[in-house]
């Protein structure tokens, strides 16, 4: 082992989302940081696909917007019974542009040093002992992801994604994020849809269950299915994607606010009823980046604080979702949250800013299925109370 003498003004402990971003807003914010990002793998970002809306985003767009990041102005909902287009800007970014944007940062500048191969032993306040040495930093953030072995009181968010070119052109201009046509096993099961250009998409094929496995084969074969459903003849696999998120309905992945800076899904920074990761993500590294050094910790913490009953109340739709609801019937959930509200609250409900009115209103009406209502509202009263 070898031992870096420099002291970083930053070192990022991963190579993924979380670090990408505080990277990019150190770069914006704090220009004349020596930042250091250490990965275990060969390379960083590995292989993901992160989607967002415009609106999501409360931080700064400029430093964002260094990614090539595709964008639509809406997208459509397809239910038993409803197909809807939602006119929010909608986004998305691949590891692979992840990946291109901090080269070109890093040879722009002597400022940003990427260590991959590097194999973390143990990481300290200021210290991170690894494979390839110490490095030491002035502000140390763990950027690891949260494996999801091991935990409790959670559900998963697991797909099977392939990005396909297609022998003529897809007829949809805008993405599918939930298409619910489908026999609903394994709990609640969409498709999803991004058309990044006429004969290149990707469609994943996913599932809200209690289960973190994925039959790979039966994700494959639902996506020929649909494919020929929608008259695609011909087409040809360029990628593979495959995830398994955890939907926590308990107090587990919440926000850490100890000594040691936590970022990304560990930190707790993602919005636990949709898996969505990208927005928490880019306002905890815009927070970390334009806060004075002995400011960060205390920053963060009121970062965590703001978005409390937003967590709480992701923790209670989960709660309802995986416990109180039977697998078949779990689509109503998202069938009534797609009917009833208008394209502001459903703003709100992904950028992780909406009210207790917004609760109100995601709940109100008819529970679903096989859920009596006393349980229902006795399970919504003490979310509420909680926060």
């Amino acid at each position: 082992m070898t031992n870096s003498h420099q002291e970083y003004d930053f070192v990022l402990v991963g190579g993924g989302l979380q670090a990408g971003l505080l990277a990019l807003a150190i770069d914006h914010h704090n220009p004349t940081a020596n930042v250091l990002i250490l990965e275990k793998n060969k390379c960083l970002f590995g292989n993901h696909t992160w989607s967002f809306h415009r609106s999501d985003i409360s931080c700064e767009w400029s430093w964002i917007s260094q990614l090539s990041i595709t964008q639509w102005p809406g997208y459509t909902v397809h239910f038993p019974g409803i197909n809807r287009i939602v006119e929010l800007p909608y986004c998305s970014v691949s590891s692979d542009q992840f990946r291109k944007t901090i080269k070109r940062l890093s040879i722009n500048s002597d400022r940003l040093r990427v260590q991959t191969e590097a194999e973390v032993n143990e990481v300290e306040t200021h210290c991170v002992r690894t494979s390839k040495g110490e490095f030491l930093g002035k502000t140390i953030v763990d950027c690891r992801g949260k494996t999801t072995g091991g935990l409790s009181g959670v559900g998963y968010q697991k797909f099977l994604g392939l990005e396909l070119i297609l022998g003529e052109d897809w007829p949809d201009l805008l993405p599918t994020i939930m298409e619910a046509n489908l026999d609903q096993n394994d709990g609640y099961r969409f498709l999803y849809v991004l058309p990044f250009e006429p004969r290149r998409i990707l469609i994943e094929d996913t599932f809200f269950s209690e289960s973190s496995l994925i039959d790979q084969d039966q994700s494959a074969k639902a996506i020929e299915s649909y494919l020929e459903n929608r008259r695609v003849s011909r087409w040809q696999v360029i990628r593979r994607e495959q995830g398994c998120l955890p939907m926590p309905f308990t107090s587990t992945c919440q926000p850490v606010t100890s000594n040691q800076l936590t970022g990304g899904y560990a930190g707790g920074w993602f919005h636990a009823a949709t898996g969505f990761s990208f927005a928490l993500a880019a306002r905890f590294a815009d927070v970390v980046a334009s806060s004075e050094s002995d400011l960060i910790g205390r920053n963060v913490s009121r970062l965590a604080e703001k978005n409390r009953f937003q967590r709480t109340f992701a923790r209670f739709l989960n709660r309802l979702l995986f416990h109180l609801v039977p697998p078949s019937c779990r689509h109503e959930i998202f069938r009534r949250f797609y009917t009833k509200l208008p394209d502001d609250a459903i703003q709100r409900f992904y950028a992780h800013a909406f009210t207790k009115t917004d609760a109100v209103r995601i709940l109100f009406g008819l529970p679903p299925s096989s859920l009596t209502p006393i349980k229902f509202f006795q399970s919504f009263k003490a979310a509420i109370c909680r926060a």
